[in-house]
C-alpha cells in the first residue's frame, strides 16, 4: 500500500474514538489493506492496556512506537470475513454495504463528476465520488479535516498517486486538483469536516452554494 493511514489514526480507530465519518473511512482502508488490518487487530488485542494512562495527554509518537515494537511479537491471524458483493457493486468493501440504501443513485455535480451522499451522524460530510478517467475535481483547498480512501481505479494530485485501498489525509491549506487515472473510473469515499473552498476562476461565484450544501 503506497499511502497507509497514519498510525495515530489507526490507534484512534482501534480505541473507538473516531467520529462516524472518519471511522467509516478508516474501516474501508482496513478492509482493503492487510497491513492496516493486522495493525488494528494487534491494537485491539492489546485492549484496555494500550490506553492505560493516556487520558487527555497529547499523542506521543515515541510511546506509540515502543508499544508497536512490543506488539511485533504478537501473532494475529489476519483474514477478512467472507464477503460476496452484489452485482454492479464489486468495488464496495464489506463495511460500506450497510450504508448503501436501496434506491441510492449517482448524482452529477458541477465539474463533471458524480456523487452519492452517505447519511451518517456527526458533523462530517460523507460522500462517494466517481470520476471518469482523465477527469478531475475542481481546484480547491480545505479548511477542515479531509479523509479519502480509494475504492476503485486511482487518482493523482500534487501529493502523489493513489490506488485502491490508499488513504489520504487532506493536504491542509494547500490547493489541489485530483485527476482520475487512465483505465476504469475512479471511485473514492471522501469525508470532509467543512465545505471545500474552490480556488479556480469561478470559485467566488460557486463557493456560497458550496457552503450552503447546494453543490
Amino acid at each position: 500500500m503506497s499511502h497507509p493511514a497514519p498510525e495515530e489514526l489507526l490507534l484512534d480507530y482501534a480505541a473507538g474514538t473516531l467520529a462516524p465519518g472518519p471511522a467509516l473511512a478508516v474501516s474501508l482502508h482496513v478492509a482493503l489493506d492487510p497491513a492496516a488490518r493486522r495493525m488494528v487487530e494487534k491494537l485491539g488485542a492489546l485492549g484496555g492496556a494500550l490506553m492505560e494512562g493516556e487520558g487527555e495527554a497529547p499523542f506521543d509518537e515515541a510511546l506509540l512506537q515502543s508499544t508497536l515494537a512490543r506488539l511485533d511479537g504478537i501473532a494475529v491471524e489476519s483474514r477478512p470475513p467472507p464477503y460476496v458483493p452484489r452485482p454492479g457493486f464489486e468495488w464496495v468493501p464489506e463495511p460500506l454495504v450497510r450504508h448503501l440504501e436501496d434506491g441510492m443513485r449517482w448524482k452529477r455535480v458541477f465539474g463533471g463528476f458524480e456523487e452519492m451522499r452517505i447519511s451518517l451522524p456527526g458533523e462530517h460530510r460523507v460522500s462517494l465520488l466517481r470520476l471518469e478517467p482523465g477527469r478531475g475535481l475542481p481546484m480547491h483547498r480545505h479548511v477542515g479535516e479531509e479523509f479519502t480512501v480509494v475504492l476503485q481505479g486511482g487518482y493523482t494530485d500534487s501529493t502523489g498517486n493513489y490506488g485502491v485501498g490508499d488513504f489520504a489525509v487532506g493536504p491542509g491549506p494547500e490547493q489541489h486538483e485530483p485527476i482520475a487515472d487512465p483505465g476504469e473510473p475512479c471511485i473514492a469515499l471522501i469525508v470532509i469536516e467543512k465545505p471545500i473552498v474552490l480556488t479556480g476562476p469561478f470559485g467566488r461565484f460557486l463557493n456560497p452554494l458550496v457552503r450552503r450544501g447546494v453543490i
